[in-house]
């Protein structure tokens, strides 16, 4: 699908410039102006180069091009067209473009992911399970990472609302370095401690959301759109067949929520674990129900952040699932 904003037009410029500057057309200017009339051979550019000489009605340094631009953008660039150009605009991905979501809002009211902590059945056609959205056009991992898969194939992939909710604040978000065909990964840094964020399937990665690295709370703030880790394609199965491995072993559906609610229920028992256990001096309080509350990471110990690291966020959390 192509972005609403995506823009076509005709521009013209001068091959004979030192500087290329694309002037869009209009059929007022035909005639009227020194590139399209034979007053072209006065021309300081062109002049020289026709040695003197007219060749025509029309300079033959003057040039048409099909552009495309955002209509979105505050500042106009105009792109060569091309049906073959592999470009965010012309597919699915502009669904994650952060000028598409701040005009278009495909969520409705583009709310931060705070928002939805106090409803519990759903918003739109989008389940809610304990404030946490569950988008079910989505694939979820084990370890709480979601994955997209558009029609033509370009896949991005980012962490779920319940890992949003339980960090809630992340200092800083870094991307390891890999093979074009690897598993993505990028580590998160909460209270001085790193959560190494790994997609459990391998994909031809492209890109990875760099902007995280200057403003890394938009990773929790809208974990299903602007705030994505990475982009890039399902690999090729052996022989260049297509496959369906980046979505093995992934959770989606009615299934994707009854997890989430069970995730929920596993976390809050974390919680009272961590609560109830014995101070030095033998003090022990005692957990009396009740959900773990947003931002659960910085109210814990950083032995027990490590631990929930382990337990839910983890690699093997999602082979363990798998097994």
């Amino acid at each position: 699908m192509k972005c609403p904003f995506l823009r076509e037009t005709t521009v013209k410029y001068c091959q004979a410039s030192a500087f290329r500057k694309m002037i869009v057309e209009a059929g007022s200017d035909t005639g009227r102006e020194r590139c399209s009339s034979s007053s072209y051979i006065e021309c300081a550019a062109a002049a020289p180069l026709l040695h003197g000489e007219p060749q025509g009605e029309r300079c033959p340094f003057l040039h048409d091009a099909q552009v495309e631009y955002c209509g979105a953008a505050s500042v106009t660039k105009f792109i060569p067209a091309s049906d073959a150009l592999l470009c965010r605009c012309n597919s699915d991905s502009h669904f994650y473009c952060e000028l598409y979501l701040a005009h278009a809002d495909p969520m409705g009211d583009r709310l931060p992911a705070k928002a939805y902590e106090s409803l519990e059945t759903e918003v739109g056609d989008t389940p809610v399970v304990d404030g946490i959205l569950v988008p079910p056009h989505l694939s979820y991992a084990p370890n709480h990472m979601w994955l997209d898969v558009a029609e033509d194939g370009f896949c991005h992939v980012g962490i779920d609302g319940f890992l949003a909710k339980v960090v809630g604040t992340v200092d800083k978000v870094s991307f390891v370095t890999s093979s074009a065909i690897a598993r993505p990964v990028a580590v998160l840094t909460v209270k001085g401690v790193d959560l190494q964020m790994v997609f459990p399937n391998p994909m031809q990665r492209t890109a990875a959301n760099v902007y995280l690295r200057t403003n890394p709370a938009k990773l929790t703030a809208d974990p299903y759109g602007a705030g994505w880790l990475f982009e890039g394609f399902e690999p090729a199965r052996p022989g260049g067949s297509a496959g369906d491995t980046v979505r093995e072993g992934l959770i989606s559906g009615e299934s994707a929520v009854a997890w989430i609610r069970g995730e929920a229920a596993r976390l809050s028992d974390f919680a009272h674990e961590c609560i109830s256990r014995p101070e030095p001096d033998g003090t022990r309080l005692m957990a009396d129900g009740g959900r773990f509350v947003p931002g659960i990471a910085a109210s814990l110990e950083r032995d027990d952040l490590i631990n929930l690291s382990n337990d839910f966020f983890a690699l093997h959390a999602a082979w363990r699932r798998s097994m």
